[in-house]
């Protein structure tokens, strides 16, 4: 009884250190601007996006509660991740594909869970600088 009362309690205390953990990570802040200098501004190109997926799944992957998905869209964000990986692991003459169907792929997560995960994060930027009082440079 004593065992499973310690071992139940380890699991709640990482996960919920894992949780704070997360969004306390000194880099957060910067990793997130940089997500939403290219993902929530109407200028950049869709190459730039593109480009920089590699960005977004490892900023996904290392802040996992930073926003609340639905376990729906964990499973498509997930989904999305699987498909790009397998898509950048096939090789042709040596070499990963140059374009195609990621731009498809990529913009049917966009459509998707990966505008809501987007506008999320700028939401909760708009929300910590209200609270410290500061200005946002870019519009939504």
């Amino acid at each position: 009884m004593v065992l499973y009362f310690s071992s139940l309690l380890a699991a709640i205390l990482s996960v919920v250190c894992s949780v704070s953990a997360d969004i306390d990570c000194p880099n957060y802040d910067a990793q997130r601007n940089h997500i939403l200098e290219i993902y929530h501004n109407p200028i950049v190109n869709d190459l730039t996006k593109e480009r920089n997926i590699p960005d977004l799944i490892s900023f996904y992957l290392r802040n996992p509660n930073a926003v609340s998905l639905s376990d729906s869209e964990k499973q498509q964000f997930d989904r999305f991740i699987h498909n790009y990986r397998e898509f950048r692991t096939v090789l042709i003459d040596g070499v990963p594909p140059q374009g195609g169907t990621i731009g498809s792929m990529f913009g049917n997560f966009l459509g998707r869970v990966g505008s809501r995960y987007i506008l999320s994060l700028f939401n909760q930027k708009q929300e910590g600088q209200a609270i410290h009082g500061t200005n946002s440079t870019v519009s939504p």
